[in-house]
């Protein structure tokens, strides 16, 4: 069993949850919860969430790029190590998914942050925190699209020693 792979794809798996949980809760509970509180009220309440959910954003942010690359790498290894080729149609939906995690990570960090250059962004927080779960799902689908493209290359099959048995049937 790859003990390292399975863990790589445990932590990024639970980077997902943790990151997608959030901006579904956030978009479809908290944000209807909170559009009749008073506008100082929810300012600090945002802030007070903020605090604690930019670190989490933060580390799980981290934790998807650092296990996404190690695991992009060690399926492009396992091809070349087989002296394969990955199918043209995984590059172009990795690339896909790369460039939408990345739209993703940005547009969940402006929403969480505090910088006053986003602040136009979070005025129409409802709108693009669900442009953002559009997103998540989207990346989501594409995973799984890419796991059904490569799950391992195939090995090559050992062969039977010839016995006298079987050279008599071929």
């Amino acid at each position: 069993m790859d003990w390292v792979g399975l863990v790589l794809r445990w932590l990024h798996i639970g980077a997902v949850i943790a990151a997608a949980g959030g901006a579904v809760f956030a978009r479809f509970v908290l944000m209807p919860a909170v559009s009749s509180l008073a506008a100082d009220q929810r300012q600090a309440l945002h802030e007070r969430i903020r605090s604690r959910w930019s670190k989490i954003l933060s580390g799980a942010i981290l934790i998807l790029l650092v296990t996404g690359l190690i695991n992009f790498f060690l399926t492009r290894q396992l091809f070349l190590d087989d002296q394969q080729k990955l199918p043209p149609l995984y590059n172009i939906l990795f690339g896909i998914k790369f460039i939408l995690a990345f739209i993703v990570f940005f547009l969940a960090s402006a929403l969480a942050g505090r910088s006053a250059v986003f602040d136009k962004l979070r005025s129409r927080a409802k709108f693009w925190a669900g442009v953002n779960v559009l997103l998540l799902l989207v990346i989501v689908c594409i995973s799984g699209v890419l796991r059904s493209t490569h799950v391992h290359p195939p090995a090559a099959l050992p062969l039977a020693p010839v016995t006298p048995a079987v050279a008599a049937v071929r």
